[in-house]
């Protein structure tokens, strides 16, 4: 075996290297698990360590390359790109920016000279390049010590600023364990830092060249804004722009560093430091804390949800799915049916599926596990084992067929699972049946609520755990409530303990009402009423964004207790919280159904199925099977039959 340090080739069963004293490991490329060299398998997930890893990207060709890094691009994305060549040139898109550069190369290459520190590049770029898909962003070029992303480009995401964020956070820290590592290889080696600059804006998308190289033209300052921030910022720091601050205030923690000079711009501009992520994940989380407006129009669903509750209360395990649109109120009919059994003797369990999480196994079951067992952020092993042990033996569950399964899960180190003889799928077998176990136990000492929101975005690992979950609740004291939008599909509608609620959006009354109190008062011009409506069309997270975006932009104002226009406008700017939630959904269509929704949006508000059967020249059943998917998604509606269709 070679070491990793000096080069010495070594007796395949040396546990150190007998030139330099080095310890020699075998890391497993699957994992990452660090194995002793007479090893096979990987000691970590069971890889065959016999075989060769993969050459690094030094070693590659160009076009390998590409190969090599469009296999790490996120589940779907290729295909997605490629469909949308036709339609991606020219298209507007809110996106953003985010430039890595690293620092201390330079003394990395005098103290170890170029070839070995190209390899070490190599390492460095494969980080980058994962943690930006990680978050479903694209690698628009690789600079010579970093690379410029893309977060909302060419797929929409509707929290494209947040996962810029998560990634750059996540690369500082992936850096700062790689440094760990190196610094256990090679002495005195300099710590590899990475400088991160952000920032969103508008760009046009130029040119989809071969493969999954897209260049972009920046519209106005977008890229160079991005590279300014990633200049002013420090070694292992990342800096974002006024614009993405605003878009992600309550889900991270800033610290305002006031007013920079930046070349190009004539004014000095705000700039962030980034501290951390907030404890608050979720558009709702950060609404809550700022202030909920008053709960109209859903009073029947919180009755419906409580009754079911009573039910399950008497051991007739239910489950509730709450469904609809984004923006519309899931989570905070879930909020509400909390505050109403806050005063039950209930264990109330939560998991989130996130939009950036769909490929991370088991996200929401995790979730809900370290709910139950009040496992915290920071709690290391040893914490995470007794908290299991105490909270199984109050539960009276086996410790011996739970445990080891439930450690493996929270990815603890000596489950006491066994990885030789098990494969995946018996081990997945294993963990599903230790949380119902679970589940059932605690059933048996008080009602359990287990919610678990987004389901549009859980992982096909949690949606197993779910599926089995369903079969066991019926006769325990389980009471499961799921919220997701109206594309999520699954098998369990026909259970006779399953219900489902569909919310609406608001009526006008209900929109008014709404509007009334953000601004304070019922005093309003017809006109703004008139305005916010067809605006926001009873969606309220629209409400609330679009006023928010009018009065930070000035264009209402109050004068003697009343609220008006204070200019003309005759173009109002859909705030871009808004706009990326819409992008996202249009981008999720399928090609043909989105040329159809940007066929009918040219036409105008309200386009007829004959005009842009005319238009389009598609055949009549293609067209209706468009129509039924733009429908479906709530995109378009139909009013009277087979006559005209209604853009929102």
């Amino acid at each position: 075996m070679k070491c990793p340090k000096c080069k010495s080739e070594n007796l395949d069963e040396a546990m150190f290297c007998g030139s330099c004293g080095a310890k020699l490991s075998i890391v497993c490329s699957q994992c990452g698990f660090e194995n002793p060299p007479r090893n096979k398998f990987c000691n970590g997930c069971g890889h065959d360590l016999t075989i060769p890893s993969e050459p690094t990207l030094k070693d590659l060709s160009l076009d390998e390359k590409l190969e090599k890094i469009q296999k790490y691009l996120p589940k779907g994305i290729t295909e997605k790109i490629l469909a949308q060549r036709d339609r991606i040139e020219g298209e507007r898109k809110q996106v953003t920016v985010m430039f890595c550069d690293m620092e201390g190369f330079t003394q990395l290459s005098e103290k170890l000279g170029p070839e070995e520190a190209y390899t070490i590049m190599d390492q460095v770029y494969e980080i980058l390049i994962h943690k930006v898909h990680d978050y479903e962003g694209t690698v628009n070029e690789m600079t010579g010590d970093g690379i410029m992303a893309l977060f909302g480009a060419p797929i929409a995401l509707e929290d494209a600023p947040q996962r810029a964020i998560r990634s750059g956070y996540a690369i500082h820290r992936e850096m700062s364990r790689f440094n760990d590592r190196m610094k256990q290889e090679k002495e005195n080696l300099p710590p590899l830092k990475m400088r991160i600059g952000i920032h969103t804006g508008p760009v046009v998308v130029g040119t989809l060249g071969n493969d999954l190289r897209v260049e972009f033209k920046a519209v106005g300052d977008t890229v160079n804004l991005a590279s300014r921030m990633e200049g002013l910022a420090e070694p292992g720091a990342t800096y974002v722009s006024n614009d993405t601050f605003k878009l992600t205030e309550g889900f991270f923690r800033f610290e305002a560093l006031g007013k920079r000079e930046v070349k190009g711009k004539g004014e000095p501009v705000n700039v962030f430091r980034v501290i951390a992520p907030s404890s608050r994940r979720t558009r709702f989380d950060v609404s809550a804390e700022r202030g909920l407006t008053p709960f109209v129009g859903r009073e029947r669903a919180l009755e419906l949800l409580l009754d079911g509750f009573e039910h399950a209360k008497t051991g007739r395990g239910q489950a509730f799915s709450i469904v609809s649109e984004a923006g519309v109120g899931k989570s905070r009919l879930l909020y509400e049916f909390r505050k109403a059994v806050a005063n039950e003797d209930v264990t109330f369990l939560e998991g989130k599926c996130l939009s950036y999480s769909r490929g991370v196994a088991y996200h929401p079951v995790i979730d809900v596990l370290k709910s139950n067992f009040d496992i915290a952020e920071g709690d290391g092993d040893v914490e995470i084992r007794e908290k299991l042990k105490r909270g199984l033996k109050i539960l009276g569950a086996d410790e011996a067929s739970t445990l080891p399964y439930l450690l493996e899960l929270l990815s603890v180190k000596d489950s006491g699972v066994d990885t030789v003889s098990l494969t995946p799928e018996a081990r997945k077998d294993r963990i599903i049946e230790a949380l119902n176990r679970n589940a059932i136990k605690a059933s048996e000492i008080r009602p359990v609520i287990m919610a678990i929101e987004d389901l549009h975005w859980i992982d096909k690992s949690s949606e197993d755990r779910l599926e089995s979950l369903l079969d066991v609740i019926s006769g325990a004291r389980i009471f499961l409530i799921f919220t997701y939008r109206p594309e999520f599909v699954h098998t369990w509608g026909a259970r006779s303990y399953h219900s489902q609620v569909n919310l609406n959006r608001l009526s006008n009354r209900e929109s008014l009402a709404m509007m009334a109190h953000r601004l304070g008062t019922e005093e309003v011009d017809r006109d703004l009423e008139e305005l916010i409506l067809e605006k926001t069309e009873g969606v309220p997270f629209f409400i609330e964004e679009f006023i928010k975006s009018l009065t930070e932009l000035k264009i209402i104002e109050k004068k003697e207790n009343r609220y008006h226009l204070a200019k003309n406008i005759k173009d109002v700017i859909i705030p871009s919280t808004v706009q990326d939630v819409i992008m996202a959904r249009i981008d999720s269509l399928p090609e043909e159904a989105k040329g159809v929704l940007q066929t009918g949006s040219v036409v105008g508000r309200e386009f007829s199925h004959v005009l842009i059967n005319r238009v389009m020249d598609t055949p009549e059943q293609e067209l209706l099977s468009h129509l039924s998917i733009l429908k479906d998604s709530e995109l378009v509606y139909e009013r009277g039959v087979m006559a005209d269709l209604k853009m929102h």
